[in-house]
């Protein structure tokens, strides 16, 4: 208790950290796992929280009940901005509710699944590649694939209109704003996407397909039947999460390869890597540099700090990512490493439902750029988006 007195007096950061280009690892970071690795911070709203950033603890935070999402988005209490936080999502849930909602989903994004579609998620790599080769040099890579690739598969999963695509992108970002925009504007995204969301759902309960929106609709639990708030709030996470973040994640990839040539030509050589090479560089990328506010339940030690019952917490994954006590020389990206228990991902019962899906669009993704474009370069550098939640190229200018 004495070391937590004496931190919660001293000196309070301003978070998020400053935006930085790049996915290279924040030194922020690095200066916090080494000396404070649980850490009083001011959010955007004005509220306090603690900043946590050794692996074992944002592990400790992601499973631990104490720590409570639902605290986060409800009631009184630390908020990381103003904004609309979908209270009704399964992010936002603790359990048992969110057990009931993952229930519900997970049977459409298991390992299984997700290999079977495979085939046409290569496919359709394939074919967004054939449209890039003919095009004027050099040419954005996120306009013609990082972004369309998994557009196109949230999409047909979902069984939204691809042809909608450039609403789903805008309302995508602002729901990663923490600074990029003002509350209102976000607030009227959020509004704009639920009534486009509303109206698919009344369409796809007078014609259902074959999709997860469709079975969503008739899903029932042993209980209770998802009510039209969580069917909207699934809708919201899963295009969020399933393309946004799989989009921003594929283009970060990409630059990480191009930023060093060799590591590019090392796959075309050696596409047998791509999968492990894949896990690195998903450890590696600093894409997203926050983390969802937790609320702790009680009083809870966390190292040599005590978390006060009604206190907020942002474990931060791509942090414990960099964890020298976890990765060995975790500063180089090393495409041929055996990584294990990356966090980017998540951990405990908010780890991602999509994971494999996501793994899978990466490796085909990579797969077929380097087969169809072996002599691919960056013909610039990247544009970056700012003031969100995650780091990403919003252009990647590229020849060959």
């Amino acid at each position: 208790m004495e070391h937590s007195g004496r931190q919660r007096t001293g000196e309070i950061r301003p978070f998020p950290f400053p935006h930085r280009d790049g996915l290279d690892p924040l030194p922020e970071f690095a200066e916090l796992r080494r000396h404070e690795p649980v850490a009083r911070i001011r959010l955007p709203s004005g509220d306090l929280a603690w900043l946590v950033t050794r692996h074992a603890d944002v592990r400790r935070v992601l499973s631990d009940p104490r720590f409570s999402r639902a605290r986060a988005t409800r009631g009184d209490g630390p908020r990381i901005n103003r904004t609309t936080t979908l209270p009704d999502s399964i992010l936002a849930a603790d359990p048992p509710d969110h057990t009931r909602l993952r229930k519900l989903v997970a049977p459409a994004l298991t390992g299984r699944r997700a290999e079977a579609t495979r085939r046409d998620i290569g496919a359709l790599t394939g074919e967004l590649l054939a449209g890039l080769a003919p095009l004027p040099r050099p040419a954005d890579l996120v306009t013609h694939f990082t972004r369309p690739l998994p557009l196109a598969v949230i999409c047909d999963l979902l069984g939204t209109p691809r042809s909608d695509g450039g609403l789903l992108d805008g309302w995508c970002d602002a729901l990663r704003s923490v600074t990029a925009m003002e509350d209102a504007r976000v607030m009227s995204a959020v509004d704009e996407m639920t009534g486009y969301l509303t109206g698919l759902v009344h369409t796809k309960r007078a014609h259902p397909g074959d999709d997860m929106l469709s079975a969503l609709i008739a899903a029932r639990d042993d209980d209770d039947r998802l009510s039209e708030e969580e069917l909207l709030s699934f809708c919201v996470v899963l295009l969020s999460g399933g393309y946004g973040t799989t989009a921003n994640r594929l283009a970060g990839t990409v630059h990480l390869l191009l930023a060093e040539p060799a590591r590019y030509e090392r796959l075309c050589r050696e596409p047998a890597l791509i999968p492990g090479a894949v896990e690195e560089l998903l450890r590696y990328a600093q894409n997203t540099v926050g983390g969802n506010l937790r609320v702790a339940k009680e009083e809870v030690a966390l190292g040599d700090v005590i978390i006060r019952e009604g206190e907020g917490v942002v474990a931060v994954m791509a942090s414990a990512n960099h964890d020298e006590r976890a990765f060995p020389h975790p500063e180089l990206l090393d495409l041929t490493r055996e990584v294990r228990a990356h966090l980017s991902f998540g951990h405990g019962a908010h780890f991602c439902v999509g994971a494999q899906l996501a793994r899978v669009q990466l490796q085909e993704a990579l797969a077929g750029l380097t087969r169809a474009f072996p002599t691919l370069y960056a013909a610039g550098p990247a544009t970056w988006k700012r003031g969100l939640s995650s780091r990403a190229p919003r252009s990647l200018p590229v020849g060959w």
